[in-house]
């Protein structure tokens, strides 16, 4: 992938905190102006947590080199945002709120999980062509 930052440089830290700056933005967009809740500066502390904490994750295995890992996290939280934005307009009797959080959490996690295993595949067959 040729827009990700080289392995292991400083540019990372960059790329994460940008990373992390456009996810909570979606996070509080979808909390206070989309849900229609009162804006509260302790919520938006635990969401900029949230995306710092993701972030740092799905990031720190760019830095280390695991592409898949990046690719496969950063598909599953725009799969997950996605989801939580359309369970909003879905008529769920006060559940849209969290019925969207955790599609969110599950195709973060699932994103996550697949990369994994597709980095670990990937690592498997390298390892057994150069043995």
């Amino acid at each position: 992938m040729n827009f990700l930052p080289p392995t292991r440089t400083g540019r990372w830290l960059a790329w994460s905190a940008g990373y992390a700056l456009v996810l909570w933005l979606l996070l509080i967009l979808h909390r206070f102006l989309w849900l229609g809740d009162g804006v509260s500066l302790i919520l938006s502390l635990r969401w900029a947590i949230l995306a710092l904490v993701i972030s740092g994750i799905v990031n720190g295995f760019g830095w280390l080199g695991a592409q898949l890992v990046w690719s496969f996290s950063t598909a599953g939280v725009v799969a997950g945002t996605f989801l939580m934005y359309i369970y909003t307009y879905r008529e769920m009797s006060g559940w849209e709120d969290l019925a969207g959080f955790l599609s969110f959490g599950l195709f973060t996690a699932g994103g996550f999980a697949l990369g994994l295993i597709a980095e670990g595949i990937r690592l498997l067959v390298h390892y057994l062509r150069t043995r």
